[in-house]
């Protein structure tokens, strides 16, 4: 694997751990969101160049990646900035006590974090085909995809299914809308069970994504 599907790889494995923090030691929650904003860091240093040449002809598909990417770096800001108000263990002493328990930045950091899972499930539809394509290449499974089109399809389509479920089961619009939410029949799940719906849920967005940007491209054409 290269160094930057390397880092896509730990992105999405991090993010799903970090949105399952109610299962996780909050000291642990500290320790993986600054290794993630390290691997985020690097991630962008490693495909900036790639960014600013992109850039050089736009079109209306670069533009929206282009945006997708900056609401991910803001989300990913956000989520740091208000990570270090509420922590209770690695910057404590960096903000007050009436910051780390202030309700409304306990809640925009949840808030955040969702938006972000959402938005990395847009960018990976953006780069399905490229991103399928290098998955199976790495795993040798180029000739089966071939043999078993159809296989796959249903499985992804089985797994945004789950994802779907899991966006009404998590209450996924309160959360983002900043509702103060405590529990919801999601959380009440196995950790297990509550990871593969993150897992899925990203998957739902990605497929619906590469499903619109495909339209917009035969239209185009």
């Amino acid at each position: 694997m290269s160094k930057r599907q390397i880092y896509c790889t730990l992105i999405f494995a991090l993010l799903v751990f970090e949105l399952s923090f109610h299962f996780l030691p909050k000291i642990l929650h500290e320790v993986l969101g600054v290794f993630m904003a390290a691997v985020v860091v690097n991630h962008v240093s490693i495909n900036s160049q790639r960014f600013i040449t992109s850039m050089k002809s736009m079109t209306p598909r670069k533009f929206f990646n282009a945006t997708v990417n900056c609401a991910l770096i803001i989300s990913l800001i956000i989520i740091l900035l208000t990570g270090v108000c509420i922590s209770n263990y690695l910057f404590q002493n960096m903000a007050s006590f009436e910051l780390r328990r202030n309700m409304t930045i306990f809640t925009l950091h949840k808030s955040a974090a969702y938006v972000m899972m959402i938005l990395i499930g847009v960018h990976m539809g953006i780069h399905w085909q490229e991103m399928r394509q290098r998955l199976l290449h790495a795993l040798k499974l180029e000739e089966f995809y071939q043999r078993r089109k159809n296989l796959f399809h249903a499985i992804i389509l089985a797994l945004s299914a789950v994802g779907l479920w899991g966006f009404f089961l998590n209450r996924l619009p309160s959360r983002i809308l900043m509702n103060h939410i405590f529990s919801t029949p999601a959380t009440n799940l196995p950790a297990p069970i509550f990871m593969l719906m993150i897992v899925c849920g990203i998957i739902f967005f990605a497929k619906i994504t590469f499903f619109l940007d495909k339209k917009f491209r035969e239209i185009k054409s």
